[in-house]
């Protein structure tokens, strides 16, 4: 074999493992996935240099189905049961989410639900464009108006104990980790769990008294049980509550305001 034909046969051997996942669990095109679609507002910048807006129909996608090679990719999501299905553009990863599931930006959501949490079936499409017929952009673009009062909190305020724990899951069915701005909700306040009204994956504004001008944005990811919080309390993760005190403190007076 002649030295130039041996290094042309390396050369593309090279390439196809560059171009190969790197995880070997991620995501495969065309196949269906079932999992939770939740909404995201934070970037973890697992896709270097992808520019999006939140109003923009966008998804990240779970650890375990994530890669680099699916930044810029889209999916094509439906509610469970549903067969109403819309395109998005995969931006970044989310590592708090549960094995086969999805972050989407709260706009994303809308156009499935209104619901902050719901079961979902999905696929990366394997066109690296989202076909002609599809209507998802210009969704986005219409709701681009009524996602801006959601960064305002809203007037209410409730007032209660703020605690922590150390959990890694919840009543919410989702993983998290402790280093994520997740909270409990006390059971008076938290309600039904799953479907319209639920507090899964809806977002509050935390202050704590004492710590003036200081506040974390967090969002519900589990139950705190009647007999440890009271109506109005919330039981923070780690990493909220050190955003104020040192974990040593154990309890923090809070105001907070649903998003």
């Amino acid at each position: 074999m002649s030295p130039l034909f041996s290094l042309v046969i390396l050369t593309a051997s090279l390439l196809s493992v560059l171009a190969a996942p790197s995880n070997s669990n991620a995501a495969v095109p065309g196949k269906r996935y079932s999992g939770w679609g939740t909404y995201f507002d934070d970037r973890r910048n697992a896709c270097p240099g992808m520019k999006y807006s939140f109003n923009e129909p966008i998804v990240a996608v779970n650890a375990h189905k994530f890669d680099k090679s699916l930044c810029g990719k889209y999916v094509r999501a439906n509610l469970r049961g549903s067969s109403t299905k819309k395109v998005y553009k995969i931006v970044d990863i989310c590592r708090g989410c549960d094995k086969n599931s999805l972050d989407f930006s709260k706009s994303g959501l809308r156009q499935l639900t209104k619901s902050g949490m719901v079961r979902i079936d999905w696929e990366v499409l394997k066109s690296s464009k989202p076909t002609p017929t599809t209507t998802s952009i210009k969704t986005a673009t219409k709701t681009k108006t009524t996602t801006k009062p959601t960064k305002t909190p809203s007037s209410k305020k409730y007032s209660g104990r703020g605690t922590w724990f150390s959990d890694t899951s919840g009543s919410c069915g989702q993983k998290f980790s402790q280093s994520d701005m997740i909270v409990a909700l006390n059971r008076a306040q938290m309600g039904a769990l799953y479907g319209k009204g639920s507090k899964c994956g809806q977002k509050v504004r935390v202050f704590a008294k004492g710590y003036p001008g200081k506040y974390v944005d967090a969002v519900i990811r589990d139950t705190c049980p009647s007999q440890y919080c009271s109506y109005g309390a919330l039981d923070l993760s780690r990493a909220v509550f050190q955003k104020f005190a040192p974990l040593k403190k154990g309890v923090l007076q809070l105001e907070w305001q649903f998003l």
